[in-house]
């Protein structure tokens, strides 16, 4: 493995970064429970600025990538994305109520009950590729705000057409404290990766996967990996 390359990053951005995150945790720790309503209303509000931006999310793509048909782009990006939130969204009750297992010996025979309670992690980061550069942002976005989570988004540096469109949209539908987006090349992404999540999602490169994971160590962030030719594991 080739030790990670050394880059500058602006104080600025990397101030900004942790700012949102605080912001962003204290709001959710201030809000509490995160009722089914509220998880459906914010589902509802990405799926609504992708239905009412897919020319405009295609245009871009195929400024990005020059030769991709807006066919493809409307059916694996936008289309894909969209599913992904309406799935969560029919299915989001069921995933909130507790499960019950059995007692362990002897608290059951003491009148003891178990049940698996789910409960939100807090804020999640997403390190997306860019080969499906918005399906890649809100396909993991659906079942983090149907968990009832927050998260900060750092989109492909190779598409920025299509990033700069996300940006804008996630600034359209969600208040900052809900879900926020930082573009930028490998300075930010290696300032981004290294902030105190409270999970953090990452799809792409092998060799990328490991600096991710090393800086998310530092701060014992769990990750979630979708490296190429696997699933998320």
């Amino acid at each position: 493995m080739n030790a990670p390359q050394q880059v500058v990053v602006s104080p600025d951005i990397e101030i900004k970064m942790q700012d949102a995150l605080k912001a962003q945790r204290e709001s959710y720790l201030q809000e509490g429970f995160v009722s089914a309503e509220t998880r459906i209303d914010r589902l509802n509000r990405a799926i609504d600025v992708l239905v009412r931006h897919a020319d405009r999310i295609s245009e871009a793509i195929n400024k990005d990538f020059v030769c991709r048909p807006d066919q493809i782009n409307l059916m694996t990006d936008v289309a894909a994305s969209i599913g992904s939130m309406k799935h969560c969204r029919k299915h989001l009750k069921k995933w909130m109520k507790d499960e019950k297992r059995p007692s362990t010996f002897p608290l059951g025979l003491l009148g003891g009950r178990s049940h698996i309670q789910y409960q939100p992690k807090g804020v999640v980061g997403i390190v997306a590729p860019w080969n499906f550069p918005v399906a890649m942002v809100f396909q993991p976005l659906a079942g983090i705000l149907a968990a009832g989570n927050r998260a900060m988004i750092k989109p492909s540096e190779f598409t920025p057409e299509t990033s700069k469109v996300i940006e804008e949209i996630v600034a359209e539908a969600f208040d900052p404290t809900e879900v926020t987006t930082f573009s930028g090349g490998p300075e930010v992404g290696q300032a981004f990766s290294a902030l105190p999540f409270d999970h953090m999602i990452f799809t792409g490169a092998t060799n990328i996967a490991r600096h991710i994971l090393t800086a998310a160590a530092r701060n014992l962030v769990p990750v979630t990996l979708e490296l190429g030719g696997s699933r998320r594991s």
